[in-house]
């Protein structure tokens, strides 16, 4: 079974007897200075009384550091605990487990930047050094908020502080013309951003308009030259598209468009007291823009001619420019066109971006900022103007400083519990792979097919929901032996709903091949889908999570999967194909266990995992919920559903939980892969006596 608690390298050693004090962990921890208790410091904590050694961390909080550890007493006296620190700089712990991020395990870790979805990043040379330093903001679970980034190294950052809650859609601006920088968002701003005692909110000038609108945001511009600060007002307008099931049969989209509108608000009155007028669409060609959603504006000089010119983010991965063919002063858009690089069409990694223009490199030219759907910040700079318009390079992704784990957005974490490796879909579509080396995690790596990353893209017609999805992929991994050759396979599910299977060749490299079932007929399917599944061929609702297991205990494992009707199901292992899905999982009446009953695009999601919850000896269910609950294996096959566990909410959408004895104490813990991309651990005791997590100073 795989243990990683602390990592421990030779140094001094300091016994310290802990205080006796109940602290939660919900609440303020006892500090320590950081000059006393410095980086590379790790915890080993005792309960003096047995001498059993508890789970315990040290984790840095900005400029803090703290020791935790599950408590063994009831906190009605004295504890009696042993601190012992010492000295490891190239370490950390990476499990602890009362809602803790999965740490790498080590210090010095570099990895893309981010801390949730839908990232918007704002430039700002926060501490005056002459380089830039980021402001993020996101919206999501748990981890929504505005955050401080500062820049160490080219490119590469640190987190800093959380500043405030979440912002949609964002940008800095001077809304009352003071000279300091605030934050304006769809429907408000505020003041002040950096004043500590500031971020008073305001009413913004504008209401989000009825309907089905999304990405309401505005950007403060003098658009006509007149020296006032005026606004372009943005919105992407989903009424026409709809969302779900409206393929035909041939795979034809039968809906609307997915449009983004902008609008000029001319400021009439003055920067200190703007006063802006009913908004006039904004023209290109003579002709109302309209691009696809998203419509997130960026506005400058772009060809270097003296006047501002407009570039637009989309919902999906790419950008349309607008040339300024008039005058400073009385500004007129010509035709549409691709931004382009030297290769072709400049298009991003995921979609739903936000991007700012900024002149990141200082070289004159204005570049972009990019916050990405996956909550990754990239950087795309101008190399110059061709023909009237800039040419970008491809992107490339700012760096962080000693962060958790992050494995894109909505991240499906699998634990192998013999090597620790951990194996991670995302919505992006990749799976990501964390190797271990000496107790600690390596930056992840993508799966590769031959020479290119493996990944599942929906296209234009393989998502319930649309062409608007058309890069996500929503992989949902697991491992298993289904061909008892003693190695396991990585068993999936995807946005697509076909449950397909990739042989890992070496390290990082997989061939794929699909699942194959003894249909007696034509395969089952969903009922919404447009299109028919090979014949032999497993296709389930779509981002469900299978599990590989000998269930049967004929010395084969079986996959247990939720059914195209979102039954959970046992398709038993026969040799070489599987048989047809049994529905023998019930419920407490006695009836099939269903796990989700929505159609198109609100059916499948449920990713679960069966084990000995409670340790009598049969398989309970875990499943997710907007963090995790749980179904009790009654006998008789039948399931009671328990609740949820008594652990914060992770997710809007939903969660990928995983039974594990990560501490290898004999008893079941916790991980969760939440929308933001973190994985969450809980320990056993955190979760049946919440509160049990402690902080002490030295």
């Amino acid at each position: 079974m795989f243990a990683v608690l602390l990592v421990l390298v030779s140094g001094a050693t300091i016994q310290v007897e802990a205080p006796a004090f109940a602290r939660p962990w919900d609440k303020a921890p006892a500090q320590f200075d950081i000059t006393e208790f410095g980086s590379g410091v790790m915890a080993r904590v005792l309960d003096a009384s047995t001498g059993q050694e508890l789970p315990a961390k040290v984790q840095q909080q900005f400029d803090k550091r703290y020791v935790y550890w599950i408590r063994t007493d009831d906190g009605s006296r004295p504890a009696p605990y042993t601190i012992e620190t010492e000295a490891a700089p190239a370490a950390m712990p990476v499990f602890v487990g009362a809602g803790d991020m999965l740490a790498y395990g080590r210090y010095g870790v570099t990895a893309d930047l981010g801390v949730g979805l839908w990232a918007t990043a704002m430039p700002i040379d926060w501490d005056d050094d002459g380089d830039w330093d980021l402001l993020y903001s996101c919206q999501d679970k748990p981890q929504g908020g505005v955050y401080l980034y500062i820049q160490e190294a080219k490119n590469v950052f640190r987190q800093v502080k959380r500043l405030a809650d979440g912002v949609w859609y964002c940008a800095l601006a001077d809304m009352n013309g003071d000279g300091e920088e605030d934050l304006l968002g769809g429907e408000q701003w505020w003041e002040s951003v950096r004043d500590p005692a500031g971020w008073t909110r305001h009413d913004g000038p504008f209401k989000k308009p009825e309907g089905r609108i999304r990405a309401f945001l505005s950007r403060q511009v003098d658009w006509d030259g007149d020296g006032l600060l005026d606004l372009i007002r943005a919105a992407g307008d989903w009424e026409e598209y709809g969302w779900d099931r409206a393929f035909d049969e041939t795979g034809n989209w039968t809906r609307g468009p997915l449009h983004g509108y902008l609008w000029f608000h001319r400021n009439t009155g003055t920067n200190a007291s703007p006063v802006y007028a009913e908004g006039v669409r904004l023209e290109a060609d003579d002709t109302p823009i309209d691009v696809y959603g998203n419509p997130c504006p960026s506005i400058a000089d772009w060809d270097n001619d003296g006047d501002l010119d407009l570039l637009c983010g989309e919902f999906r991965d790419e950008f349309t420019y607008f040339e300024n063919v008039g005058t400073r002063t009385n500004p007129r858009l010509g035709p549409p066109q691709p931004a382009m690089t030297r290769d072709g069409r400049l298009t991003i990694d995921l979609c739903m971006m936000n991007p700012l223009p900024c002149d990141w490199n200082g070289d004159g030219r204005v570049d972009l900022v990019v916050g990405q759907e996956d909550g990754r910040v990239s950087v795309i700079i101008n190399l110059g103007v061709t023909r009237g318009a800039p040419l970008f390079a491809g992107e490339f992704f700012l760096k962080e400083i000693d962060p958790p784990v992050k494995s894109g957005g909505l991240v499906t974490p699998w634990l192998d519990t013999v090597t620790g490796e951990l194996y991670c879909g995302n919505t992006a579509g990749y799976i990501e792979l964390f190797r271990v080396r000496d107790g600690a995690y390596l930056e992840g790596q993508y799966l590769r097919e031959a020479r290119v990353p493996f990944r599942i893209e929906a296209g234009y017609n393989l998502s319930i929901q649309g062409p608007a999805e058309e890069k996500w992929g929503y992989t949902v991994p697991c491992l298993g032996d289904l061909n008892g050759d003693g190695q396991n396979e990585i068993v999936y599910n995807s946005i697509v709903g076909r449950i397909e299977r990739l042989h890992l060749q070496r390290v990082g490299l997989v061939t794929r091949e699909p699942l194959r079932v003894a249909w007696p007929g034509d395969p089952p399917y969903p009922a919404w889908n447009w299109w028919k599944p090979e014949p032999d061929h497993l296709v389930v609702q779509w981002r469900t999570r299978p599990n590989v297991l000998d269930y049967d205990a004929d010395g084969r494992q079986d996959l247990i999967a939720v059914d195209h009707e979102g039954y959970l199901a046992f398709y038993r292992n026969a040799g070489d194909v599987l048989e047809p899905g049994k529905r023998v999982f019930l419920d407490e009446k006695g009836e099939p266990l269903r796990l989700n009953d929505g159609e198109g695009g609100k059916s499948g999601r449920a990713k679960f995992h069966l084990a000995d919850w409670d340790g009598d000896g049969d398989l309970d269910l875990i499943r997710n919920t907007k963090n995790t609950g749980w179904f009790e294996n009654t006998g008789e096959n039948r399931y009671t559903w328990r609740g949820d566990f008594p652990v914060r909410v992770l997710a809007g959408h939903t969660t990928a939980p995983q039974v594990v004895d990560w501490n290898a104490d004999g008893t079941m813990d916790l991980i969760v892969g939440a929308e933001d991309g973190h994985i969450y651990c809980y320990h056993r005791a955190a979760l049946d006596e919440p509160g049990k997590l402690d902080a002490v100073k030295e």
